[in-house]
Formats: C-alpha cells, sequence, structure tokens
C-alpha cells in the first residue's frame, strides 16, 4: 500500500511498514531531531511540519493513513493526564485530513492509558469521530475496531501494550473487511505459557551480547555511550531491578509532567542503560543511527512503535492487499470495540 505517515518521529512504525512492503509516500512530523534521525535512515523525506499546517491537497494518491498520535495527555506514566489537555486533540488532525482525502484504510496507535480516560468516554468519542469521517460530506464513513495489542507477542524484548484503531473505508465490500478484521491482531509468535509459541525474548536475548560501552568493542558500535546517571533502586518506574530472563519494561518518552527521559537501569546494577541498548529494547536494528542530545534520542525512542510489532501489523496488510488472507477466527480478547 502507499502509506501516509503521520506524527512519524523517528519512523519506528514506519520501519516497520517499509520492511513488510509498503511504500512511504508521505511523513511528518513537528519534532525536528526526530526528522533528522528519521532521515538519516530511509530513502524517503520526513518533512518537519506542524500537522496543523499540513495540506491535504499537497499529499499524494495513498491507500493508508498511518499516526501514532501524541500519548502524552493519554499515557498512564503521565500522572497529569487530563480529558482537557490540547496534546490529547491532535487525534482530529487525523480526522481532518482523512475526511478531507478519505483513503481506503488507516491505523491509529495510542497508549493503554486513552482507555480509561474520563473512565472510557474518550475512547468512544474518538471511536465515533472515526466512524463518521466524511458523512457531512456524504462519504460511506469508516468500518472501525479498536485493538489492544502486547508487542511482547511479537519477539519485542519489552511488555509494552498499545491501542490500534484500525479502519476500512465502507466503500469496501464487508465481506473483504471482515476478512481484514478477522486476522487482525497479527497472530502472536512468542508466549510466555504456550508452549506451542517461543518464549518471550528476554533483556539477555536483547542485550546480552553488547560489550560494556566506553570499552574499545562498545565505541564501535554506534549510539552504545555510557552515561553518568546515578544509579537509584527504590521500585519506582526507571529505577527498578530488572530480569535478565525476562522481558524488559515499557520504554518511555519521558516522565510525568515535563520531566526528561525515563533511562532504565541495566540488569547489572552498575548502570543505566545505552541508547543503543535501549533501541535493541524497542527492536530497531543497529545500523539504525539516531540524532540529537542524549535526551531527545531517548525520547524519540520511547516515543516510537517497537519496529517488529509493526512488521507484523504491516504483514497481515500487504497480505490483504495481496489477496493472500483468509476468514481466520479473531482473538476475541483483544478486541475492545467493533
Amino acid at each position: 500500500m502507499k502509506v501516509v505517515a503521520l506524527f512519524s518521529g523517528c519512523g519506528g512504525l514506519d520501519l516497520g511498514l517499509v520492511k513488510s512492503g509498503h511504500t512511504i509516500v508521505h511523513a511528518s512530523d513537528i519534532d525536528k531531531d526526530s526528522c533528522t534521525t528519521y532521515n538519516k535512515n530511509f530513502k524517503h523525506k520526513c518533512h518537519n511540519i506542524d500537522v496543523k499546517l499540513l495540506q491535504s491537497k499537497d499529499l499524494p494518491k495513498y491507500d493508508l493513513l498511518v499516526g501514532g498520535f501524541p500519548c502524552q495527555g493519554f499515557s498512564v506514566a503521565n500522572l497529569y493526564r487530563d480529558v482537557t489537555d490540547t496534546r490529547n486533540e491532535l487525534y482530529l488532525e487525523i480526522v481532518r485530513i482523512l475526511t478531507e482525502t478519505t483513503p481506503n484504510y488507516f491505523l491509529a496507535e495510542n497508549v493503554p492509558g486513552i482507555l480509561s480516560l474520563g473512565e472510557g468516554e474518550v475512547v468512544k468519542m474518538i471511536v465515533n469521530d472515526f466512524k463518521n469521517i466524511g458523512k457531512k460530506q456524504k462519504y460511506v464513513g469508516y468500518d472501525v475496531r479498536v485493538f489492544l495489542l502486547n508487542s511482547a507477542y511479537y519477539g519485542v524484548p519489552q511488555v509494552r501494550k498499545r491501542v490500534i484503531f484500525l479502519g476500512v473505508s465502507n466503500k469496501i465490500p464487508k465481506s473483504e473487511r471482515e476478512m481484514l478484521f478477522s486476522n487482525f491482531p497479527p497472530k502472536a509468535k512468542f508466549d510466555d505459557k504456550n508452549l506451542k509459541l517461543k518464549p518471550f525474548k528476554s533483556l539477555k536475548d536483547a542485550i546480552g551480547d553488547l560489550p560494556e560501552p566506553n570499552t574499545p568493542e562498545g565505541s564501535r558500535i554506534l549510539n552504545h555511550i555510557g552515561l553518568n546517571h546515578r544509579v537509584k533502586l527504590n521500585g519506582f518506574i526507571g529505577n527498578r531491578k530488572l530480569n535478565w530472563m525476562k522481558p524488559g519494561p515499557t520504554i518511555v518518552g519521558r516522565g510525568g509532567g515535563t520531566g526528561g527521559p525515563v533511562i532504565a537501569v541495566h540488569p547489572n546494577l552498575q548502570r543505566r542503560f545505552t541508547i543503543r541498548e535501549t533501541a535493541r529494547i524497542q527492536s530497531f536494528p543497529d545500523n539504525f543511527e539516531f540524532f540529537g542530545s542524549i535526551s531527545s534520542q531517548f525520547r524519540q525512542i520511547g516515543n516510537a512503535v517497537p519496529v517488529l510489532m509493526a512488521y507484523e501489523i504491516g504483514k497481515v496488510l500487504r497480505d490483504f492487499e495481496l489477496g493472500k488472507l483468509k476468514i481466520n477466527k479473531p482473538i476475541q480478547t483483544e478486541i475492545l470495540f467493533d
């Protein structure tokens, strides 16, 4: 599919889509450092622009709109989240562009905290807005489903849950829409209980082979620089003792309010994670280089969609596009709304 990517950040979602066979025809983000990182790692360009200034008439023809709209106002990591947080309104820019361009498909991503915001009323409002896109302009609207995915099920060495809004235009025949929805979310490939699947990837699997930073061996690895941040174990996010043999915790962009990045403690308890270790936990390849200040790089990684989860999502969409899917029994426990 031809993809328009909004709120691209450093490109975790986009990289997974490209690797699964899709073509990004437009990418944009308001953050300059994220765009710099993106443009150093992709062949196509990420435009540094505020989505509010993005004009639909300037977008090329496309099939799928994707956007991990800013989640700071929705995240449970943000103790100050509020229904009235202005950052929560940015999903309306996705609604605007969808209304003006009416592609066949869209996929929006956010944090689990969005489900409880306003005692569940916020997510219902968002779904209703998505379903009614273009109806005032006599468009047919969208069939929208909401899913909760855990990246650990797709080989990401991290227990990171994300809410996915998947929309399909009602002009697509119902039988085809149901074909796609019956194959979503992607089938799990890893589990911590099902012996028929591979066990969850652990921190040891992800970063156990990396040499220590600030050594001759470590200096040869991109973004693998040791930090002077003090190690403090108090049980709070970013200051917990981690288990080598289990997946890591959710990598976050920053702490509550307007605090700096949360840099977890390495399992050896001697130091904090490096940029490269954090990137591996988000399943970025080692040749993906990050730019900007150290704080900015951690924030970019923490805000990204894990590449391997994005790949599995993209693969379902690609197989659907190629007519390779068959009706499949959906995973009911993962479907939140329909």
